[in-house]
């Protein structure tokens, strides 16, 4: 199925490049996606023993920043992905905490319905073979009232960042990422699934089909970076 393909296309892909992933990250972000992911563990109202899932959780930045701050409440975290390569990167990451990793796809996760308080997904969403399959696979594992939590790039519109940013994104970014990941394609996916995912207005959209009501959006970085947030019906 071309789907499977293109599934094993991605882990694979990411499996390659998950040793210099991190670096990767920090440095062509500029150090802004700790900032992003900060930004959404801060925005999250946590009570004590919830469950949360980490969805498509790479090496597990945003899991290890959400373990540190809420610690004392005692989450019961669990972070998935769909690369063994980020995911050994990411147990390794959180050894002195208790969590569970898995490997999974978000568009069929391996979870009763309705069992986690809240959902984050940081970056990954976009990546999705289908992001709606995903989104409504998210909303059936969320119990009622549960949050959603996703980060996601997007194209800046404002002067001088929507021209500037497009060509950091295309020009320098792949060469870069290309260099250093010693991946020829990787950071030329990149901006083209940027690209390819749907602007903001319609991701909200998409999210309010998937059963989500009280959503926000928020723009971070002049646009740069999207933080949607939303509450499962």
């Amino acid at each position: 199925m071309m789907g499977d393909k293109n599934k094993q296309i991605i882990r694979d892909m990411f499996n390659d490049i998950s040793p210099r992933y991190d670096f990767l990250n920090h440095f062509l972000s500029f150090g802004m996606d700790v900032f992003w992911r900060k930004k959404l563990v801060r925005s999250m109202i946590i009570n004590r023993n919830e469950t949360i899932l980490d969805a498509a959780c790479g090496t597990g930045d945003l899991s290890h920043l959400f373990l540190k701050k809420y610690r004392n409440l005692n989450p019961d975290l669990t972070a998935l992905d769909i690369s063994s390569g980020m995911l050994k990167l990411a147990q390794g990451k959180m050894i002195e905490f208790q969590i569970r990793i898995v490997e999974g796809d978000v568009e069929n996760l391996p979870f009763d319905s309705q069992s986690f308080n809240h959902v984050m997904i940081a970056f990954g969403i976009r990546n999705l073979e289908n992001s709606d399959k995903g989104l409504h696979e998210l909303s059936r594992v969320l119990k009622s009232g549960g949050s959603l939590n996703i980060l996601e790039f997007s194209v800046p519109h404002l002067f001088p960042l929507n021209f500037l940013f497009p060509y950091y994104f295309h020009r320098i970014l792949p060469i870069f990422g290309k260099i250093i990941s010693g991946h020829t394609s990787a950071y030329t996916y990149l901006p083209e699934s940027v690209n390819n995912f749907p602007n903001p207005e319609d991701f909200v959209d998409m999210i309010r089909q998937a059963g989500f009501t009280n959503i926000r959006m928020k723009s971070l970085s002049g646009g740069i970076c999207s933080l949607y947030q939303a509450v499962k019906i």
